[in-house]
């Protein structure tokens, strides 16, 4: 999407050693949602937090938005207007662990996906605490989502409707062997002890 779109694996390889800034963001910052919260977080050396509508401690034009997300360990991603915000799928794309700031928001694949292996998640009450959260994950432990992330993204991201289509057959396959399951003791009239569980 967008950005992340025109990044090239020449640039995802360079960026694996300099990823200098702890986390970023830039974008709009609604009065009304927690992201004049991230902007309070902006110290201009490892978090960089920036609204592009004004206001915060930082200038948003002085921080250009491919170059932050290539450079971040963790990108946050806070609620958007829709289901979730675009930023997260442009985190995975960067190569940067998306931090998801939403109570509610339901995540892609999750039935197949264990999104803590590779994202971090906090409610919208703990944002003032985004800073210390991050910095007591172990450098090895960030280094295993990196990882995760990378495949995740090779694996599921990369082609979303045709991984889309794959979990719904495959969702389809387990009903029909449960539905079958069930049926398979109901043979030879109404008698006696079913087998269902």
């Amino acid at each position: 999407t967008g950005e992340a779109a025109r990044v090239s694996p020449a640039e995802l390889a360079a960026a694996r050693g300099r990823r200098s800034l702890l986390a970023s963001f830039k974008g709009v910052c609604q009065s009304s949602s927690r992201r004049p919260q991230l902007a309070k977080l902006h110290n201009g050396r490892d978090l960089i937090m920036v609204c592009t509508n004004g206001g915060g401690r930082g200038s948003a034009q002085h921080w250009d938005y491919k170059t932050l997300m290539l450079s971040s360990v963790f990108s946050v991603a806070p609620a958007g207007n829709g289901l979730h915000s675009f930023r997260l799928a442009e985190a995975i794309f960067f190569g940067s662990i998306p931090v998801i700031v939403d109570d509610e928001v339901t995540l892609p694949f999750c039935s197949v996906l264990d999104w803590r292996r590779f994202s971090v998640r906090i409610r919208q009450s703990q944002v003032s605490q985004l800073p210390q959260l991050l910095r007591a994950i172990p450098p090895a432990e960030v280094a295993r989502m990196q990882t995760r992330l990378a495949e995740v993204k090779r694996k599921y991201f990369l082609f979303p409707f045709n991984t889309a289509m794959a979990i719904l057959h495959l969702r389809v396959r387990e009903a029909q062997r449960a539905a079958a399951k069930g049926d398979g003791g109901g043979g030879g009239g109404g008698g006696g002890g079913g087998r269902g569980r």
